[in-house]
């Protein structure tokens, strides 16, 4: 069954007979099968239509909803009771259900646009059955026919947005992709949702002259029901783009809503209903309605790192589920995924930069050595940017590994700057900002650091936190990771770190009490230098000697890192040793050898002539 839709959330101006029909399309939903027998469900409803079409609409809110449909007291505070959001969440599903079932025939759809009390209006035109003939079409012709009625629904959309929104003249450049709601029978399709989120962010990241807010700090919301004026100002956005998908068998509903922060005004929405294979298109016609309803001007065109493979695009949905956990063990199976979607369509550029981004998240978590991971990370970036050349994300990574893996910082540094000039993002104003932390060019890094904290403002800032241990500014660095482990980011690396910043402040109860905390969550070698620093900082060499030589043996999972090695044997004041990790670390191409300059551990041995040969060796002199 084909529809086409006009949506709008403009309540006034209704005629009698457009009132009459509403009301009827309620009475409907009242009387089905999943609202009759559910009293509180039917009168939120019936509260919240009844209101909007009052022209009262705007001036509901959750605590008068409380006394009305709840029989709240005076009392209620919705900070306290969230029956009110709850029940919202619930009655949202239920019209999902309801438009899919019996109602999948209803002319005028009744919608809860999420973090609103105000229902959306959705007009559709149901198409006639086919005829036998054109049920025997190919299904070629029929995608073609899908095609040109999602134009067509486009054009209506658009024709909407500018007779009945009456959006504000000056055009808004900020935005955040708050994460889309799952409503499908299948709770399994979350990674469907959170991978549209993502994919929608980073497809509007691309146009210039939008700033767009980082996932992370997007998913900083997740399922928390907060207000969408709220949101705005703690993200310093002018425009949030929210909504819910549904996947049902092979087919997925996808409702989309853009509001303006500043009032929750409703600046454009739709639904959407195809075949899953073709969620792609979906989501290029909601961002090119987005840039449109946002900037006044035609979406400009870009090149595409996308796959018109359903089935590499579905892997690579999972995929990006399994990297946003960012554990060893979903780093390792996104890495997996990822290949696979390559593989099934080799010219996929979102997923080689996928590969790399999970090599080095890898490494990161010292998971893998960094050698081998380097190279391959480096190799899929090659893959991507012969897709696609001005993809400013995966220029930034290529800039950091050759930083890193190369050791050529004149290149690396054209890179990041070309990189910055196509578009390039968080994760680009981060990696700059690291990289020249560690040339001890502090003030620039702050800059690069701030700008990513600008596109993320609640996102990890692991990267700025280092920044300020190099600098030697060790309060500043604790407060971040104190700050990640409040808000559930980075809370394995925090913990370690919040250790390590202990250790060169002298205070070692605190170190030692935070490395037991990370070795009984993470056993691995890097949990055993952790205590090896712990005993040295409190003066127990032989016994710091023993869990050194127990994180060169294990087998078990992660990479020994002969850099962290290198910190403890400095510690004990094994100074022969501690040069041979660093050099064996600088061979393995660990990042962390780049620290070296500024890192407090090696204090004791930064006069020695070796010192300074290492430092040319790396490209740090």
């Amino acid at each position: 069954m084909a529809e086409q839709t006009q949506s709008g959330s403009d309540w006034t101006g209704l005629s009698a007979a457009e009132q009459a029909a509403i009301q009827t399309a309620l009475d409907g939903i009242l009387a089905s099968p999943g609202f009759a027998s559910a009293g509180r469900r039917s009168r939120l409803l019936r509260y919240l239509v009844e209101h909007a079409m009052a022209g009262q609409g705007e001036q509901v809110t959750e605590y008068g909803i409380g006394l009305d449909v709840f029989d709240r007291p005076a009392s209620f505070e919705p900070r306290m009771d969230s029956i009110v959001r709850t029940e919202t969440s619930r009655l949202r599903q239920k019209l999902s259900e309801y438009y899919r079932t019996q109602g999948q025939a209803e002319t005028i759809v009744i919608e809860l646009p999420q973090r609103s009390y105000v229902p959306v209006l959705t007009r559709r035109e149901i198409a006639a059955p086919k005829t036998a003939a054109e049920a025997g079409r190919p299904k070629a012709s029929r995608r073609l026919w899908r095609a040109a009625a999602l134009a067509a629904v486009a054009g209506i959309a658009a024709l909407l947005i500018a007779i009945r929104n009456r959006p504000a003249t000056t055009p808004l450049t900020s935005l955040v992709v708050l994460p889309f709601e799952n409503y499908s029978p299948n709770r399994d399709a979350e990674y469907v949702a959170d991978g549209v989120t993502e994919e929608l962010t980073n497809e509007l990241a691309q146009r210039r002259d939008l700033r767009v807010v980082a996932r992370t700090s997007a998913f900083a919301f997740k399922g928390k029901g907060v207000d969408v004026r709220e949101i705005g100002r703690k993200l310093n956005c002018g425009a949030a783009l929210e909504g819910s998908l549904s996947k049902t068998g092979d087919v997925v509903r996808l409702t989309a809503q853009l509001n303006r922060t500043s009032d929750g005004y409703h600046l454009w929405s739709h639904t959407f209903e195809a075949p899953y294979e073709e969620i792609a298109g979906v989501q290029a016609q909601i961002t090119q309605s987005v840039e449109t309803a946002l900037l006044k001007k035609p979406a400009a065109s870009s090149a595409a790192a996308g796959s018109a493979n359903p089935e590499a695009h579905d892997l690579y949905l999972q995929a990006s589920y399994q990297l946003s956990k960012q554990t060893p063990e979903s780093l390792a199976k996104s890495l997996q995924l990822f290949q696979q979607a390559a593989d099934k369509d080799p010219a996929y550029g979102n997923a080689y930069r996928g590969i790399a981004r999970a090599e080095i998240g890898l490494i990161h978590f010292t998971a893998e050595a960094p050698l081998p991971a380097f190279g391959r990370a480096r190799r899929a970036l090659e893959k991507a940017l012969a897709n696609n050349p001005d993809d400013g994300e995966a220029l930034g990574q290529l800039a950091d590994i050759d930083y890193v893996y190369g050791w050529d910082w004149p290149r690396a540094e054209g890179e990041f700057r070309l990189a910055l000039e196509h578009g390039g993002q968080y994760n680009t104003h981060s990696y700059y900002g690291w990289c020249l932390a560690t040339r001890g060019r502090f003030a620039e890094a702050h800059r690069q650091l701030e700008l990513a904290q600008d596109l993320s403002p609640l996102g990890p800032r692991f990267n700025r936190a280092m920044a300020y241990l190099l600098e030697h500014r060790f309060e500043d660095a604790k407060r971040i990771w104190h700050e990640s482990i409040e808000a559930n980011t980075s809370v394995l690396d925090s913990h370690l770190m919040l250790g390590v910043a202990a250790m060169y402040q002298k205070d070692c109860r605190e170190a030692n009490a935070q490395f037991d905390w990370f070795a009984k969550q993470y056993p691995s070698p890097v949990a055993d230098f952790g205590l090896a620093f712990g005993a040295a900082c409190e003066g127990h060499a032989d016994q710091a000697r023993q869990y050194i030589a127990r994180a060169k043996a294990e087998k078990g999972p992660g990479f020994a890192s002969p850099y962290q090695a290198a910190m403890a044997r400095a510690w004990v004041g094994d100074t022969d040793a501690a040069f041979e990790e660093l050099e064996k670390a600088a061979e393995a191409r660990e990042g962390q050898i780049f620290y070296i300059e500024y890192d407090s551990a090696f204090d004791s041995i930064r006069n020695d002539p070796r010192f300074l040969a290492l430092e040319k060796k790396v490209g740090l002199k």
